[in-house]
């Protein structure tokens, strides 16, 4: 866990909370009308929506979580079902990979609707792909056990929910300079979940009922976002020998450091960037004027010891090279550009930075600027200079089609399909491909693409499902359109949904045809699935 409460970054690096979140917070009824009647928990839509920053909007949300967490606990249970077991037994007895795949499930479906996601999809490419190398080089094969996501919030922070949902804020990427120190965050959090801290954790709730275990759970998690918040949690309803749930997660985290730093090594990283990026968080403390402080001090002071241990550890593994890496450098600037809601200082901020230094994060930072502004001209100024530093990108190539569009001018069809090829599970360039062959109302060929693209990926993103609905919607496909937006809340755990579309999709079928009878027998599997996980 890592947190600076109360630290914002300089104007000239900050990401700070966007403005204008509810406008790029799109909810997917928004996209395609057909989901109005059957969304049971639509997100907030109003205009005078806002979300509580973090840590406080978390305690809240959390504790909402809680709440329903202790209501979904049936009735009629006995103590003796409800009863844990003792410290000690495995933590598979205390919380299965099923069970924390269910707690991860609930708190990112409210993660989804409450907190201010990063939403944009080469970002969350980008995040996504980072963490897939590293749960590789953990040794763990099924990348589908994992999520990552960004919080758009300037304080630094990152974190993990059981069942392998790992966030990131913005602030931390912010204040990270190179993807490998990046990495090392993100690596420490993928070793909270390999190691299973959170079940092993729970399994301290000795003789605990499941209620008191669950809020020890969200107390847990709390704690790691606030310290002073998590404990507030217990001491409101919890028995005082449960704080020794939430001590028992401080004591992992040294155990996260070292499992991290071979997930570095093994990823290909340089693991030396560990110790670098403590040394930043205890940079970015000491020049924190606010009341608050790294709350990651505050449970594990980064004295020299831990920073020489950990330089220590990494001195045993393989020296990398360090080469600049476009990709980092464009996802920072995109990042920033898409998070800062005042565009006129951004725009100011980075011509400074150009002037001083030309570099790819500064062109393409301008140009994406310039683009969202509609000035169309120095958009494609500052893309000439990037073509100039880089060779052919597909974050450059996408900013392009982009600024085509303003002026209804096409990209040529030839630099997406060879995008594709090149990048076969990149959905950015399919997402990008549909946009534009909808807009030429070239149905057949979106179909085309966004079906080859969901057959030939191993882990397509949930998101090709819902612009395929939306293909289909346009066809006239009423039933296809369903079972395709149940194809995509299904994807995202929200399975009552899911099982609300396959319903609409079989009125539109005929009773008794295949398609009727696979329907319904979807519909079954995802019934009994929503059973599992209640």
């Amino acid at each position: 866990m890592y947190t600076v409460t109360g630290a914002r970054e300089e104007p000239r690096d900050r990401l700070a909370r966007t403005k204008q979140h509810n406008r790029d917070q799109t909810d997917v009824s928004d996209l395609h009308p057909l989901i109005l009647n059957v969304s049971s928990n639509p997100p907030c839509q109003s205009a005078n929506c806002r979300v509580s920053p973090l840590p406080g909007g978390l305690l809240r949300l959390f504790a909402a979580i809680l709440f329903g967490m202790l209501l979904a606990i049936p009735a009629g249970m006995t103590s003796a079902q409800q009863n844990l077991p003792s410290m000690g037994e495995p933590a598979d007895n205390a919380l299965s990979p099923i069970e924390e795949r269910l707690l991860g499930a609930q708190f990112m479906r409210q993660i989804r609707a409450q907190l201010p996601l990063i939403r944009d999809v080469q970002l969350s490419e980008y995040i996504q792909s980072l963490g897939s190398r590293l749960v590789s080089a953990a040794g763990k094969n099924d990348m589908r056990n994992f999520t990552f996501f960004i919080i758009d919030d300037p304080q630094i922070n990152a974190f993990a929910i059981p069942g392998g949902y790992v966030g990131v804020n913005s602030g931390l990427i912010a204040a990270m300079d190179r993807e490998e120190q990046l990495a090392s965050v993100v690596a420490h959090e993928v070793a909270h979940v390999t190691q299973r801290h959170h079940a092993r954790a729970f399994a301290t709730g000795n003789r605990a009922t499941l209620s008191t275990a669950a809020a020890v759970l969200a107390a847990i998690i709390i704690g790691q976002a606030s310290p002073q918040a998590g404990q507030a949690a217990l001491a409101a309803g919890l028995a005082a020998s449960q704080q020794s749930a939430i001590n028992f997660t401080r004591s992992n985290e040294v155990e996260a450091d070292r499992i991290g730093i071979e997930i570095l090594a093994n990823a290909g990283y340089d693991a030396r960037a560990m110790a670098e990026s403590f040394a930043i968080l205890r940079r970015k403390n000491s020049l924190n004027t606010s009341a608050g402080q790294l709350e990651y001090l505050r449970t594990h002071p980064l004295d020299n010891n831990r920073i020489a241990e950990a330089t220590d550890r990494a001195a045993s593994t393989q020296r990398r090279a360090r080469l600049d890496n476009p990709d980092y450098s464009l996802f920072r600037a995109r990042l920033s550009v898409l998070s800062d809601g005042d565009a006129g200082e951004l725009m100011r901020t980075y011509q400074a930075q150009h002037q001083r230094n030309a570099t790819v994060g500064t062109s393409y930072a301008l140009a994406l600027i310039h683009q969202r502004a509609n000035r169309v001209e120095s958009a494609r100024r500052y893309l000439q200079e990037l073509d100039s530093m880089i060779s052919a990108h597909p974050m450059v190539e996408l900013l392009r089609a982009d600024i085509n569009s303003l002026v209804n001018e096409r990209s040529d069809d030839r630099v997406l399909a060879t995008l594709s090829e090149l990048y076969p599970d990149r959905y950015s360039i399919v997402e990008k491909r549909l946009e534009q062959l909808i807009r030429d109302r070239r149905l057949g060929e979106a179909m085309q693409v966004a079906q080859g693209y969901l057959r030939s990926t191993a882990e397509p993103d949930a998101l090709a499902w819902r612009q395929l609905a939306s293909v289909q919607e346009r066809l006239d496909d009423q039933a296809g359109s369903h079972e395709s937006l149940a194809r995509y809340f299904e994807a995202i755990d929200e399975l009552d949904r899911a099982t609300s579309q396959l319903e609409l999709a079989i009125r539109q079928v005929p009773p008794g045809s295949v398609d009727n009878l696979r329907l319904e027998a979807s519909l079954k599997d995802l019934r009994e699935q929503a059973v599992r996980l209640r």
